[in-house]
């Protein structure tokens, strides 16, 4: 391949990862066409946790049946993982070096695939994730395909640090605009009126010293409550943000799914298909269906593989 064409997919994949309104799905077309310029067969993307103590699986294109329907097999930790996370890969690592752990000792489904190359993906000089490629046979990718690996890692750390700078400018925009709310709908009304009444008590005290000193005790009242209000408002606010920031990297609201699809989610994560699911639940196979399709809208997924890493990434179902 020319340099010409290189560069030419090179610059299709920083659009997609520039262009796409999710983090997910801009890593999602990213794998397929980086797995596409190398010829190979499948792949997925791992993404840390800040606290790098955990993975998820973020992406993943072209699995095979030994994975697509049995998603537990993604879950958790293997070998490069591991590697990875203990500082022993820094750089690309060539398809020959690393047999996959997840795939080796499955026996059907796997499409022969077995081996992967492995690059690391860091966002502001930080461990964010492992972009794995998966080929049937060992190989030895060249110099320029490891540095165009390399060179879309450094693109993929770009994009995530860029959502991660705007997801936290939209937690602080909203705390900025919920202030300003509170501002226009609250204090402000309860200054005008204090003032109002402090000028009405300017004007009796030049006529009328008893109506004066009742419209002193009034905007003294008016003046008590708005200093009450705004420290509910300054406990609140504050107390909002603390919350926000110490549980910024783990925190989830409650379960977006209902009992039964929990239930549906469970057992999909153990390889069942949606007719053992029926049959365990004593329901149509085409409710099961229906159950996923809301699974999937509602956890963000593609696939009931990503459905269930999300699911055991937010602590919805266990391992």
């Amino acid at each position: 391949m020319s340099d010409k064409q290189y560069f030419s997919h090179l610059f299709e994949i920083a659009s997609h990862l520039n262009k796409e309104y999710s983090l997910h799905s801009a890593l999602r077309k990213s794998l397929e066409k980086t797995i596409q310029l190398l010829n190979l067969e499948t792949g997925w993307i791992w993404l840390v946790q800040p606290d790098v103590k955990s993975v998820y699986l973020a992406a993943s294109y072209n699995l095979p049946p030994a994975l697509s329907d049995y998603p537990e097999r993604l879950s958790g930790w293997c070998f490069c993982i591991q590697k990875y996370l203990s500082d022993d890969i820094a750089s690309a690592t060539n398809i020959s070096e690393i047999a996959c752990s997840r795939l080796k000792d499955i026996t059907s489904g796997t499409r022969d695939l077995k081996y992967h190359a492995t690059i690391p993906i860091t966002s502001n000089g930080q461990k964010a994730g492992l972009l794995n490629l998966v080929s049937k046979e060992t190989q030895q990718l060249d110099d320029k395909q490891l540095s165009i690996l390399n060179t879309i890692s450094e693109l993929m750390g770009i994009a995530i640090q860029r959502t991660r700078l705007q997801e936290s400018y939209r937690v602080k925009s909203n705390q900025d605009d919920a202030i300003r709310e509170i501002l226009g709908r609250v204090l402000q009304p309860r200054m005008r009126d204090l003032l109002t009444s402090l000028e009405n008590s300017t004007s009796l005290a030049e006529s009328n010293n008893v109506k004066a000193v009742e419209g002193i005790r009034q905007a003294l009242a008016l003046a008590s409550d708005l200093q009450h209000q705004l420290a509910l408002v300054l406990t609140e606010t504050f107390s909002e943000t603390s919350e926000k920031s110490a549980g910024v990297n783990f925190h989830y609201p409650g379960s977006p799914l209902t009992a039964r699809e929990l239930e549906v989610l469970s057992l999909v994560r153990k390889g069942f298909t949606n007719n053992q699911v029926a049959e365990n639940l004593f329901i149509a196979e085409r409710t099961v269906k229906f159950h996923i399709t809301s699974i999937l809208s509602k956890l963000n997924a593609r696939t009931r593989t990503e459905a269930v890493d999300t699911a055991l990434k937010r602590g919805l179902i266990s391992f």
